[in-house]
Formats: C-alpha cells, sequence, structure tokens
C-alpha cells in the first residue's frame, strides 16, 4: 500500500469533464520526503517512512535528530511507515521528494484523519437519539434525555458500552472510496470529492482504496 501524508487546506468546488460542480476537499502534499525504509533482511517487514512539513532542528529532541542524521535525511514534522512490497520500496530512496501524481486523476482513494473535537456531548447530538416525545402529561425537562439506562435487580449494573452523554470527537475515522478529481503536481495538492475527517489545517494520510484493489484481486481470480 503506497500513500502520502497531507495537510487537510479546506473545500471548494470545481466543474468537472463533464460541467457539473463538484464540492473537493484540498490536501496539501506538497512537503512529503522519504526519511527512511524498513527491509524484511533487517526488519522482517517492508516498509517506507514518510515525513511532512518542516520542523526546525532545536524542536526536536536528541532522539529524533539521531533517527534523521543516521538516515542523511531532511528534518520533518509528521512521520508515517506505508507497507509495501520490497519492488515497490526499492523504487525508493531517502532523501527523495513524493510528489502528488503518485496518485490519477479518477483514482479512488481512501483518507485518515482525526475528527474535529465536540466536547462533552448530550446523546441527541452524539449518538443521533431521537428524544422524548412526551411533552406533556407531567414531563418536565426531559425531551433531550436517554431515557432508561439499566435493569431493576438483575442484574443490578449498566451494561458496558451503553449509548450516553460523553466525549464526542477526536476519534481516528477512515473514510473509503472517495474520487481524486485532479492532481496538481506543480502546487502539490489533490482534489478530492466530498469530505474528509479533521478540521482545517489537520494532517490526514492518503492511501489507494483498499476495498477496489480487493475488487481488482477477486475480478482477477474468477478470470
Amino acid at each position: 500500500m503506497k500513500g502520502l501524508i497531507g495537510k487537510k487546506i479546506g473545500m471548494t468546488q470545481v466543474f468537472n469533464d463533464e460541467g457539473n460542480l463538484v464540492p473537493v476537499t484540498v490536501v496539501d502534499v506538497s512537503t512529503c520526503q522519504v526519511v527512511g525504509k524498513r527491509t524484511p533482511e533487517k526488519d522482517q517487514y517492508s516498509a517506507v517512512t514518510l515525513g511532512f512539513g518542516e520542523i526546525r532542528e532545536k524542536v526536536l529532541n536528541q532522539a529524533q535528530r539521531g533517527f534523521f542524521k543516521k538516515n542523511n535525511a531532511g528534518l520533518r514534522r509528521h512521520l508515517k511507515e506505508f507497507r509495501v512490497t520490497p519492488e515497490d520500496a526499492a523504487q525508493f530512496n531517502v532523501g527523495d521528494a513524493v510528489k502528488a501524481d503518485l496518485f490519477t486523476k479518477g483514482q479512488l482513494v481512501d483518507v485518515t484523519g482525526t475528527t474535529k473535537g465536540r466536547g462533552f456531548s448530550g446523546v441527541m447530538r452524539r449518538w443521533s437519539f431521537k428524544g422524548s416525545q412526551t411533552k406533556t402529561h407531567g414531563t418536565h425537562e426531559y425531551q433531550r434525555h436517554p431515557g432508561a439506562i439499566g435493569q431493576r435487580k438483575t442484574p443490578g449494573r449498566t451494561y458496558p458500552n451503553k449509548k450516553m452523554p460523553g466525549h464526542y470527537g477526536v476519534d481516528q475515522v477512515t473514510t473509503q472510496n472517495l474520487t481524486v478529481v485532479d492532481v496538481d503536481t506543480e502546487k502539490g495538492l489533490l482534489l478530492i470529492k466530498g469530505a474528509i475527517p479533521g478540521h482545517n489545517d489537520a494532517i490526514v494520510y492518503v492511501r489507494p482504496s483498499v476495498k477496489a484493489a480487493l475488487r481488482a484481486q477477486h475480478k482477477a481470480a474468477r478470470g
């Protein structure tokens, strides 16, 4: 699986080749660089470590400085390993820039990011509860409450994983099968159809679609 680290710039809209207006999310992948490699001989698996975003050396700790110095790589703020085959890993060298043309126009991708934080939220916002429909006959201030959460004496407790009020957001979420509408290699931008997880300026990881790859494998196996 190849992939890129990017920064979510925000959303806009473009016209496609058919003249239809398409909402897209702009992802900046301009500073992606190979900063390390994993090999089956040394690490028992094959992977490429990408870095994204520039950073000053004084901000890094000693271990981080040693990692970049050992690999003779440029300093990067965010790191991420992408599992690849040994053949794909051989195509990259430490220090190589990985550009937006890793993906093509029309390709399906999966985008992983951290959702926006919503703080402590009630059940209607957090779990989309309908709420109480009883607004008369002595019911007071109970329209947005969760209702009963347990049983009587047996078992005498509330089951785990009950949908209740609590912290909402700041979860790692992957949105699958999004279409790459356009690729701007010069500016290092990907235009991806639809919304992706995270706030503006959030770090996201873009990979080829897993489901599309599985469909292709099944189709090839059927002949």
